[in-house]
């Protein structure tokens, strides 16, 4: 498969018409007839019904363009990156993170980092932990900031933790329970508080497997009430917003906005929180790796 091939097949599923595919790519008809009848051939199937009086995208040739189309982009972005590389000392600084909200803390991170190296470009990688973690492994990935996974174990990665991450327990500020809460001294909200309304449980969807299908929760529910799930706390603030319930999250992922208050949880459970990379990196002081590293324990403190 190459990229002369993808652009006949993406030219021609907006056109359905060869003679202004051609025109398109500047090449002749037959020209197009042949790179769409190779992709054919490698592929297995039919892309396209053609009669002499029409041509329609075929199910599997629907179902193949959005693919073709992220082939094609990923292709261009990747040349137009390598030529920008190219014509200037730049180095990328590639990111692994697990959930949007933590975009905020990595920006903090980043901030004095680009300030003092400005031949930095920044790339992010939004995807589960251990997706991210196999990224590391392979050289895909420069660094990842989350929870530190108990299960990983690899002699050239290491972790720096930054913080002992806990739970916080969101919900809108109109919630039965926030003005009963907020009226007690220590501003602490217990499980027992919380048992009888609805929550909103954000968890990744690899874990929704190992721990829901068997009865088993990474915070405590009450599943004799209709409680809603979600996979990321985009999704968990949409839903406080609305007011549908209460949502524990952990500390870095807490959105401010005045119409959300924060409690903190008495039972929370703790995890270190920090960011994987190479071993090697870390030996480097001049590495961007490193800086990254350092500008995080600076903004924790430690």
């Amino acid at each position: 498969m190459n990229t002369s091939q993808l652009e006949c097949f993406i030219s021609l599923a907006g056109t359905l018409n060869y003679m202004k595919t051609s025109e398109q790519l500047g090449l002749t008809q037959p020209a197009v007839t042949k790179q769409i009848q190779s992709l054919e051939t490698e592929l297995g199937c039919k892309l396209f019904s053609r009669t002499t009086r029409s041509v329609t995208l075929t199910k599997v040739g629907a179902a193949f363009l959005k693919d073709a189309n992220t082939m094609i982009d990923t292709f261009y972005r990747s040349r137009e990156r390598i030529s920008s590389f190219q014509k200037r000392e730049r180095h990328s600084l590639r990111i692994g993170y697990m959930d949007p909200h933590a975009l905020n803390l990595i920006s903090k991170i980043l901030k004095p980092l680009l300030i003092s190296n400005p031949n930095v470009i920044p790339e992010f990688s939004n995807d589960q932990t251990d997706a991210n973690l196999s990224r590391l492994v392979n050289n895909q990935l420069d660094v990842i900031i989350g929870m530190k996974d108990a299960k990983f174990t690899d002699s050239d990665i290491s972790f720096t933790m930054l913080h002992d991450e806990y739970f916080v327990c969101a919900m809108h500020k109109d919630h039965p329970l926030a003005g009963a809460i907020k009226k007690r001294k220590n501003k602490t909200i217990t499980t027992d508080d919380l048992w009888e309304y609805r929550q909103i449980i954000s968890i990744p969807p690899y874990l929704l497997g190992n721990f829901f299908s068997r009865g088993r929760h990474i915070v405590p529910v009450n599943d004799d009430l209709d409680n809603a799930i979600c996979s990321n706390a985009n999704e968990a603030y949409g839903l406080l917003l609305s007011g549908f319930g209460y949502a524990f999250l952990p500390e870095h992922e807490i959105m401010k906005h005045s119409d959300i208050i924060t409690f903190k949880w008495a039972q929370s459970p703790h995890a270190p929180f920090g960011i994987y990379s190479k071993t090697g990196a870390l030996k480097d002081k001049t590495s961007s790796e490193y800086i990254f590293i350092m500008n995080a324990k600076e903004l924790y403190k430690i």
